[in-house]
């Protein structure tokens, strides 16, 4: 099954964005290529909304978990 996100509404590819983002900042954490303290400090300086930012940490978080 295939989807073409670019049809989705800007809202949910947003999310899907934000997702990848996230795991991607957790495997660079299990492997050694990113700190905890600087994955914080990089979505703090490039995301300014607060509800924003703690969405990204949970998703991080969530993602280290698996």
């Amino acid at each position: 099954m295939s989807y073409n996100i670019a049809t989705m509404p800007q809202k949910e590819q947003d999310a899907i964005q934000h997702d990848l983002m996230a795991s991607f900042w957790a495997y660079k954490e299990k492997r050694g290529l990113m700190s905890r303290p600087e994955i914080i400090k990089y979505i703090h300086q490039h995301f300014l909304e607060a509800d924003l930012q703690q969405h990204l940490m949970d998703r991080y978080e969530y993602f280290k978990s698996v």
